[in-house]
């Protein structure tokens, strides 16, 4: 457990960009923004979204905010910050497919598999530690960043709400739940246990090719069109989609609001012949990691 411990702090320290300060430096952006709207400094207007404090100018909105109960506050707050906390998200997803696409591919290119082998450490050790980062470690270091954005939003929405004469101070922590922080990791570490196939073929490409990315979209690319053409079928593909999304598609109740989900939705995606599949289909490509590591000999990548 020791040696476990010691490998996930060493990728930690070598990727810290990534996965620590690149989450911090956009919430602390993400932050700034917020605070602005609110104090009236900028205005973020676009087709596609609505970020303004000119919508607490229409009468309805204002007596929605004064009639409406805990539930419904709940809802919507909810909704918000799960939309805020999404640019946070989508700066982890892409420092995980780096990560992912990288990690095997760069200790060959180095040459550092040839210091990681005179360790005592097996090859499962090794897979094993960059697996429990991805999946349990980096959701951990990403849920203060998004608790810090939604409580700074709800304080600069306090204020402008109170000395606004809109609501009280306390509208919007009244409907506020601490219990809504272990939804939120729970919730991430699901999606990471969902998108485990994607990752761990990731991985697997960066331990087998010498050009990861290559690796990585060339054998999908032809199975995909292949079962298209002979079996008229695109299953892999809609697999593919689905495990890009959100695991909530998984769920046999879809939900059409944004919002963070309830603990109990985790037991039925477990319960999804979906969820097995890609469970079964990530250890095996595990185990092809390990293999093809343990038996690499060249220690290059090109």
């Amino acid at each position: 457990m020791n040696t476990l411990v010691t490998l996930i702090r060493r990728e930690l320290q070598e990727h810290k960009v990534g996965f620590i300060y690149a989450p911090f430096i956009v919430t602390c952006v993400l932050s700034l923004v917020v605070i602005s709207v609110y104090f009236g400094l900028t205005n973020i207007q676009t087709p596609e979204f609505n970020f303004s404090t000119k919508i607490y100018e229409n009468e309805q909105a204002l007596e929605w905010m004064a009639t409406a109960d805990i539930e419904q506050i709940t809802a919507v707050m909810r909704s918000g910050l799960v939309v805020l906390a999404l640019p946070i998200l989508l700066t982890v997803a892409f420092a995980i497919l780096a990560f992912n696409l990288s990690t095997f591919a760069d200790e060959r290119k180095d040459r550092t598999l040839i210091f990681w082998r005179s360790l005592p450490v097996s090859d499962l050790t090794t897979v094993m530690s960059k697996i429990l980062l991805v999946t349990l470690i980096v959701p951990l270091i990403v849920l203060p960043n998004i608790i810090l954005l939604h409580l700074i939003s709800l304080l600069s929405a306090s204020i402008f709400f109170a000395t606004n004469d809109i609501v009280p101070f306390g509208w919007v922590w009244s409907a506020y739940s601490l219990t809504d922080w272990f939804r939120i990791i729970f919730s991430l570490w699901a999606q990471s246990l969902w998108s485990l196939p994607l990752m761990a073929w990731l991985m697997f490409a960066g331990a087998f090719a010498k050009r990861p990315i290559m690796g990585a979209l060339v054998p999908i690319a032809v199975v995909v069109v292949l079962e298209s053409i002979v079996l008229k079928t695109n299953h892999i593909f809609h697999f593919i989609e689905d495990r890009l999304g959100f695991w909530t598609s998984s769920l046999p109740e879809q939900h059409e609001e944004v919002r963070v989900v309830d603990v109990s939705d985790i037991y039925l995606m477990f319960s999804t012949q979906d969820f097995w599949i890609g469970m079964a289909l990530s250890t095996l490509l595990i185990g092809g990691i390990v293999y093809f590591r343990s038996r690499n000999n060249d220690y290059s990548s090109e």
